[in-house]
C-alpha cells in the first residue's frame, strides 16, 4: 500500500536531508512543480524532474551540514501542510544559517505534484482557502 501524504512528505524531507534527490524524484510526479518562497532571490517555479533536481543540487552544493525538520505536518484533503525548520552552514561563508518557513504539498494518486514555499503557515492554510 503506498504511503499515507503525510508519510510521503516525511520521505521527501528524508530523502533531501540524505542528499538522495533520486529517492525525493522518485516520491513526486514527473511535471511536480516546486515554487521557493516568494523572497528568494531564486524564486521561480521549477517544473519537471530535470529543473527540480538541478535546483536541489544547487541548493545542497551551496549547504553542507544542511538539516530540514518538519513540525506539525496535517493532511488537508489532497494538501499536506507542514512548517520546516532548516539549518546548515554555507559552504564558501562558513555561516550558521537557519530557517522556518511553510512548505503546502499537493499530492496526486499518491504522489508529490506541487510544492508551495510561504513565509509562514497562516499564509500556506490562507493559500487553501
Amino acid at each position: 500500500m503506498p504511503p499515507g501524504s503525510v508519510e510521503l512528505v516525511r520521505e521527501i524531507i528524508e530523502a533531501l536531508n540524505r542528499g538522495d534527490v533520486e529517492a525525493m524524484l522518485a516520491r513526486m510526479d514527473a511535471d511536480f512543480e516546486w515554487r521557493p518562497l516568494r523572497d528568494s532571490p531564486v524564486s521561480r517555479t521549477y517544473r519537471g524532474h530535470e529543473q527540480v533536481r538541478r535546483y536541489v543540487e544547487d541548493w545542497l552544493s551551496t549547504f553542507e551540514d544542511l538539516r530540514m525538520e518538519l513540525e506539525g505536518p496535517i493532511a488537508v484533503g489532497d494538501y499536506v501542510v507542514v512548517v520546516v525548520r532548516s539549518q546548515g552552514r554555507g559552504r564558501a561563508s562558513r555561516i550558521e544559517l537557519y530557517g522556518r518557513f511553510c512548505q503546502v504539498w499537493m499530492m496526486r494518486r499518491g504522489r508529490a505534484a506541487r510544492m508551495t514555499e510561504y513565509a509562514t503557515r497562516d499564509e500556506g492554510l490562507e493559500a487553501l482557502r
